[in-house]
C-alpha cells in the first residue's frame, strides 16, 4: 500500500525554467552582505522599499509598526518549520502547536490578543513556506498597515520574503541535517501493585472490602504468575526511547539586472515512537522555482511554482487512541498475549493495544499542495516618472486523500474454571471475531482551490519639501467549495492611500479602505473604513543630527477602522432549514417520511464587525549598539455577531426563531515591545535581547444572563475569566459536623466550599472569578556570541499571567475503578493534597474550583545552536564559499509548576502524541 516516492519524480521538471514572482526588499537590505549579529531584528533606518499587493512603502518613512527578523536568526531553530522558528522571537506573537503527530503542523498564532494574516511574497496562501528558503520575516503590526489587508487584516500581518528574484552572483545553498528525537515528558503511570494498593484505598474510604488481595498484590510485585496477575509497563511495550529524522535542501539562485532567477527543493523525513506495528512514519518534499525577467524599460514580469508533497504511513489506529489506551488501561487489566496468538482483553478494558497495532491494519495518508502564481510590472518612467503599476494572479490548490485496510483482529478474554480435582484451568472465551480486510478502501479524500488577484498603481514623486507616495490598489480573494452546507467564500477590498515625509522628519498617512463580502447582503454588503496615521523622525531634527547618543528616535500614531466577516460559513442573512432526522410513518403504506423544522432566522441587516484601532509607540536606538520598540495598542472591536436567543429567557423557545445580531463589544488593550543590545566591535561579538507582548480583553457588551447577584455579571470584566467556587480547605474530622448543605454528600477528604454569599448553602451563587485561561504575557529571551567563527545562540520562549484549570484532566481526577495516574500519590502542582478517593465519581469534588487551579507560567529554552564557521581562507581551497557545521537542540527543558505534563499542551503523552525534544547534527554549504 506504500505509495512509491516516484510520485515526486512526476512534478520535479517544474525545478527547471519555471517562473517566480518576488515581492522583496529592493534597497540596502541588511541580509545582503551582513553577519547574523548584524541582521538580527532592528529598527528601521535606511531607506527600504516593500511592494506588496497593497502598496509600495519606505519602511522607514512608515507611521506604522515594523519588526522583522532575518532567516538566518530563524534558522538557528533545526528542521524546515517556520511557525517553530518564529516562537519567542516577535512581540506579543505567541504560537501553539496543536498537534504533536510526526508529519503533520498545526499552528495556533496569537498576536496581540487576535490572530494575525500570513502573505508570502505579497500573496495569501498561509504558511506554505520552508524556513531554510526564508529570506525575511516582517510583522506589520498597527492600524495603518492593518487597513490595507481589509477583511483579513484585524490582526497584523506575517509577510514573509522568499530567497531569489535579486540581482546577486550565482549562489548555490546546501543544508543537511540528522535529527534525534526523544519525548519531553510522559506521565507517570502506576504499576499493577500500586494501582491495586490505590483501589483498596478508594474502596476503604468508602467503607467497603478490599477489591485485591495481599496475595494477588504480591503476585504483581513478584511477577510470579503473569497470566493471572499481569503487571504491564505499557510504555516501555509499546514506545521507543528515540525516534530519528533528516532534513536536506538544495537552493540556486541568482540573476543579473534583465533576469533574476531560483529554485529551491527541500526534503524532510519523519518517525514516531511507536515499538510495534507500522510506527508513523513518512516524507515530506517541497519544491519552489522562480523567475523574474525584464522585457523591456517597460514591462517587467514574473511567475513562481510551489509544490509540497507529503506521504505518511500510521496504523489505522489513531495516535491520540494509542495514547488513550495507553495511559488508561492499568498495568494489570489482563496479559497482552496468551501463547503466539490469543490475544486477550477483559470485560471493563476491552481494547488490546498490541493485538490492534500487530493486527488492525495500516493507512497511508497523501497531501499534494500546489500554488502557481503569475504577474507583471509596469514602470511609466518614461510617460510619467515615479508612476508603475505592479499585478498577479494566483492559484492555490490543495488536494488529500487517505488508503485504508482497516483489518479487526481476534480477541479473548481469560476465565479460571474448576477441575474435578478443584484445580483451576485457563479458557478462553472469544470477544470478538476476526474480520481481515484483503482490498484496500480510499478515504477522506478533500480538495480544495483558492484564486487571487491583485494589483497595485503607485505613485513616488520627490517634491522640493518632502517625498510623496500614493498607491491604489485592489485583492479579489475566492475560495470555491464543493460542500453545499458552506457557501463560497468571496472577498474583495480595495485600497486608495497616501504617503507624504516632509524633509523626511514629519510623516503623514492616510488610507480608504472599501471592502465587499458575499457574508452580507444588500447596502451591506460594501463598507468604507478610513484609517490615517502620524510619525516624527527626531533624530532628523537640526537640534539631534550631532548628537553621538542617540542614532534613531521615532514616535509614531496611527488610529482606523478595519471590517471583518463573522467566521462561520453560513450566510446569516439567509433562512435555513434542517432535517430533524426523526423518522414520521405515513398511515397504512408504512413510508418513512424525515421532517424539516427551521434551523435559522434571518437577519438582512447583518452588518460587519469593525475594529476600531489605536496604536502608538516608539522606536529608539542609542550607541549603535542599543535598540527599543514599544507599541501600546487599544482596540475597541463592535458589532460581533451573537445569537439572539442568549438574551432572552429559554420560554421564548429555540433559538432557531431568533436571528443572529450584531451585539458583543470587546476592547482589547496591551503593548509589545522589543529591547536589544549587541556589540560588533572587537572579535568577541554579543547579543542579549528581550521581547515581551502583553493584552488583556474586556466584554464592554456581553451576551449574559442578567443574574441578580451582581458579582455573577461578567460584562465589563475580562472575557477570559474563570467562573468557579473558592475553596476552604478539605473536610477533616474536626469541621464535618459543620457542613453546610453544598453537592451531595460530603466526607472527610472532600473540598470544602466558602460560602460567599452568606445564606449557609453552598451552590451556584457562591461562584466568582478565581482566574484567567489565557496567558495575559508572552516573552522571549535570546542571546548569542561570536568569536573566531563560534557561535553560540540561545532562545528562551515563557508565559505568564493565567491558570491552567485541572478540573477534568483525567490525569488529575481519580476515581472509581477505572484507570489512575501516578499523580494519585502526589499533590496537585498547586501543592494542594488529592481529594478523597472512591470508587464512585463525586458529586461535589469535581466542580470547577480554585482548589484545581494552578499557575500556567512556564519558561521554555526553545532553541540552541552551536556552530563554527569555517574561516574564508580553508573555504577558499574548496570549491565552496563558506562551511558551517553545528550541533542544535530544540525544546530542550521547561520550567513551570507543573513536572508530570507539558504546562504547554496537558494533552500530550496522555491523549496524544507526546511534545519532542530534538538533538541535531548538520552542516550547510555555500557554492
Amino acid at each position: 500500500m506504500k505509495q512509491s516516492i516516484s510520485i515526486y519524480k512526476i512534478y520535479f521538471f517544474c525545478l527547471v525554467g519555471t517562473l517566480f514572482q518576488e515581492f522583496a526588499l529592493a534597497q540596502n537590505n541588511p541580509q545582503n552582505n551582513s553577519t547574523l549579529l548584524d541582521s538580527l531584528s532592528q529598527n528601521v533606518t535606511a531607506d527600504e522599499i516593500l511592494q506588496t499587493p497593497f502598496g509600495t512603502f519606505n519602511l522607514s518613512r512608515t507611521t506604522g509598526a515594523v519588526f522583522r527578523i532575518s532567516g538566518d536568526e530563524l534558522r538557528q531553530t533545526p528542521g524546515n518549520n517556520l511557525s517553530e522558528a518564529l516562537k519567542g522571537r516577535v512581540p506579543g506573537l505567541r504560537i501553539v502547536r496543536e498537534t504533536n503527530v510526526p508529519g503533520y503542523t498545526n499552528y495556533s498564532y496569537t498576536l496581540n490578543g487576535g490572530t494575525p494574516f500570513v502573505l508570502i511574497d505579497g500573496e495569501p496562501r498561509g504558511l506554505e513556506v520552508d524556513l531554510r528558503e526564508v529570506d525575511e520575516v516582517i510583522i506589520l503590526n498597527d492600524a495603518t498597515f492593518n487597513s490595507l489587508l481589509g477583511i483579513l487584516g484585524d490582526n497584523g500581518l506575517i509577510y514573509v520574503v522568499t530567497k531569489g528574484g535579486k540581482n546577486q552572483k550565482p549562489v548555490v545553498e546546501v543544508n543537511y541535517q540528522h535529527s534525534i528525537n526523544t519525548t519531553t515528558r510522559l506521565p507517570k503511570l502506576l504499576s499493577a501493585e500500586d494501582y491495586a494498593n490505590v483501589i483498596n484505598r478508594a474502596a476503604q474510604n468508602d467503607g467497603l472490602a478490599p477489591i485485591y488481595s495481599e496475595q494477588a498484590i504480591e503476585a504483581y510485585r513478584t511477577g510470579s504468575d503473569p497470566i493471572r496477575y499481569p503487571n504491564v509497563d505499557y510504555q516501555d511495550t509499546f514506545l521507543e526511547k528515540t525516534s530519528a529524522s533528516n532534513f536536506a535542501s538544495l537552493g540556486v539562485y541568482g540573476g543579473q539586472e534583465n533576469v533574476q532567477y531560483g529554485a529551491f527543493i527541500g526534503y524532510s523525513d519523519f518517525k514516531g515512537i511507536e515499538k510495534i506495528g507500522q510506527p508513523i512514519e513518512g516524507t515530506n518534499l517541497t519544491f519552489r522555482t522562480k523567475i523574474k525577467a525584464k522585457m523591456n524599460d517597460l514591462i517587467q514580469t514574473y511567475a513562481s511554482v510551489y509544490g509540497g508533497f507529503i506521504e505518511n504511513d500510521r496504523p489505522v489506529l489513531g495516535s491520540g487512541a494509542m495514547f488513550n489506551w495507553i495511559s488508561g488501561t492499568p498495568a494489570n487489566a489482563f496479559p497482552l498475549k496468551v501463547g503466539d496468538t490469543a490475544y486477550i482483553v477483559s470485560n471493563q478494558f476491552n481494547n488490546n493495544l498490541l493485538a490492534e497495532l500487530e493486527s488492525g491494519g495500516t493507512r497511508t495518508d497523501y497531501s499534494a499542495n500546489m500554488i502557481f502564481d503569475v504577474g507583471l510590472n509596469f514602470d511609466f518612467k518614461d510617460y510619467v516618472p515615479g508612476l508603475k503599476y505592479n499585478t498577479y494572479v494566483m492559484m492555490r490548490t490543495s488536494n488529500s486523500h487517505s488508503l485504508q485496510a482497516n483489518s479487526q483482529p481476534e480477541t479473548f478474554t481469560i476465565e479460571y474454571l474448576e477441575n474435578i480435582n478443584g484445580m483451576d484451568s485457563l479458557a478462553l472465551r472469544n470477544y470478538q471475531t476476526e474480520f481481515i480486510q484483503n482490498n484496500v478502501s480510499r478515504t477522506a479524500a478533500g480538495i480544495q482551490r483558492t484564486y487571487s488577484y491583485a494589483g497595485n498603481l503607485s505613485y513616488i514623486r520627490d517634491i522640493e519639501s518632502g517625498i510623496l507616495n500614493l498607491n491604489l490598489n485592489h485583492l479579489l480573494y475566492y475560495q470555491p467549495t464543493n460542500n453545499s452546507s458552506n457557501p463560497d467564500r468571496r472577498q474583495l477590498s480595495f485600497n486608495v492611500n497616501g504617503n507624504y515625509a516632509h524633509q523626511n522628519k514629519y510623516v503623514f498617512f492616510a488610507n480608504l479602505n472599501a471592502s465587499s463580502s458575499s457574508k452580507y447582503i444588500g447596502s451591506n454588503r460594501t463598507n468604507l473604513f478610513p484609517t490615517a496615521g502620524v510619525a516624527w523622525i527626531a533624530s532628523n531634527e537640526d537640534f539631534l543630527k550631532e548628537n553621538t547618543t542617540i542614532d534613531f528616535l521615532k514616535l509614531r500614531a496611527s488610529y482606523g477602522q478595519v471590517g471583518t466577516e463573522y467566521t462561520a460559513n453560513n450566510f446569516f442573512y439567509q433562512e435555513q432549514w434542517d432535517g430533524t432526522g426523526t423518522p414520521f410513518f405515513g398511515i397504512g403504506n408504512g413510508s418513512q417520511i424525515f421532517g424539516f423544522q427551521l434551523g435559522q432566522t434571518p437577519n438582512p441587516d447583518i452588518d460587519w464587525i469593525v475594529y476600531n484601532q489605536f496604536f502608538t509607540g516608539i522606536e529608539l536606538g542609542l550607541y549603535k549598539k542599543f535598540s527599543l520598540n514599544i507599541n501600546y495598542f487599544n482596540i475597541d472591536i463592535n458589532g460581533q455577531v451573537t445569537q439572539a436567543g442568549v438574551l432572552y429567557s429559554d420560554a421564548l423557545g429555540s433559538n432557531a426563531f431568533l436571528p443572529t445580531i450584531n451585539y458583543t463589544e470587546r476592547r482589547n488593550t496591551g503593548f509589545n515591545g522589543n529591547i536589544r543590545f549587541q556589540n560588533n566591535d572587537n572579535a568577541f561579538k554579543y547579543y542579549v535581547g528581550i521581547n515581551a507582548g502583553y493584552n488583556k480583553i474586556i466584554g464592554e457588551r456581553i451576551a449574559e444572563t442578567p443574574f441578580p447577584d451582581q458579582y455573577r455579571l461578567q460584562q465589563g470584566r475580562p472575557e477570559d475569566n474563570i467562573i468557579g467556587l473558592v475553596s476552604d480547605g478539605l473536610f477533616t474530622a474536626e469541621n464535618i459536623d459543620s457542613a453546610l448543605p453544598q453537592f451531595g454528600e460530603v466526607r472527610i477528604g472532600d473540598i470544602k466550599y466558602a460560602d460567599l454569599n452568606g445564606d449557609n448553602v453552598i451552590d451556584s451563587r457562591d461562584q466568582r472569578v478565581i482566574g484567567n485561561n489565557t496567558p495575559r504575557l508572552t516573552y522571549g529571551i535570546n542571546a548569542g556570541i561570536k568569536y573566531q567563527g563560534i557561535n553560540l545562540d540561545v532562545l528562551g520562549v515563557g508565559v505568564s499571567g493565567y491558570d491552567i484549570n485541572l478540573n477534568g484532566m483525567a490525569y488529575y481526577q481519580h476515581f472509581g475503578l477505572g484507570n489512575y495516574f501516578g499523580s494519585v500519590n502526589a499533590n496537585l502542582p498547586n501543592g494542594n493534597e488529592n481529594p478523597r478517593l472512591s470508587t464512585r465519581r463525586s458529586v461535589n469534588n469535581f466542580r470547577t474550583s480554585d482548589y484545581w487551579l494552578v499557575n500556567g507560567s512556564y519558561f521554555r529554552i526553545s532553541n540552541l545552536e552551536l556552530g563554527y564557521t569555517f574561516p574564508k581562507r580553508i573555504a577558499e581551497k574548496t570549491p565552496l564559499n563558506r562551511i558551517k557545521v553545528f550541533l542544535k537542540g530544540n525544546n530542550l527543558a521547561v520550567f513551570s509548576k507543573m513536572k508530570d505534563l507539558d504546562p504547554e499542551d496537558p494533552r500530550s503523552g496522555v491523549f496524544e502524541y507526546p511534545m519532542m525534544r530534538n538533538y541535531v547534527i548538520g552542516a550547510s554549504f555555500n557554492f
